[in-house]
């Protein structure tokens, strides 16, 4: 099964998106929602999403 995951950094800072595998095998490549931007994941069978909004001390990662 797959859901569909809208991420929308609308507070004035960007987001990181990261796939986790929860059968333990790793994390995926992070993506970075810039802020202002709308973007949608897709979250498979097995898969975790870590959903992080940067902080303004965090702002120039």
């Amino acid at each position: 099964m797959t859901t569909k995951v809208t991420v929308h950094a609308n507070h004035g800072w960007p987001v990181y998106v990261t796939p986790i595998l929860r059968d333990g095998s790793g994390i995926g490549t992070p993506s970075r929602v810039a802020a202002g931007d709308t973007r949608e994941f897709h979250v498979h069978s097995g898969q975790d999403l870590l959903i992080r909004e940067l902080q303004p001390d965090e702002a120039s990662e």
